[in-house]
């Protein structure tokens, strides 16, 4: 996802990090230990309280879910869960935008 406006990433993109952490988890419906996983990956040395276009990315996923991911690959983990995280991150992110514009 490129978002081309410096000023709105500076501005949003850890509001919106904060947001994904208050949601239940989007398999098991669970509020305990959400993480924000992350669909494009931040990378080892980076810093992910600031400001990061790739914060808009972001799906919640409880401790379980993300810790599973990371150890059988995004393909095999959708596969069993039968869940596409791309299609559920552009779900919150549009919900998101639809409230920040008090449209929701």
């Amino acid at each position: 996802m490129y978002l081309p406006n410096e000023n709105f990433i500076k501005t949003y993109s850890e509001e919106y990090l904060e947001y994904i952490k208050t949601l239940p988890c989007c398999v098991t419906g669970t509020n305990v230990s959400v993480d924000a996983h992350h669909l494009e990956h931040i990378g080892m040395g980076c810093d992910r309280k600031k400001p990061n276009q790739k914060h808009f990315t972001a799906v919640p996923l409880n401790r379980v879910m993300h810790t599973e991911v990371h150890a059988i690959g995004l393909n095999a983990w959708q596969s069993k869960y039968n869940v596409q995280l791309w299609q559920e991150a552009y779900y919150y992110f549009a919900k998101w935008l639809l409230v920040k514009m008090g449209k929701a």
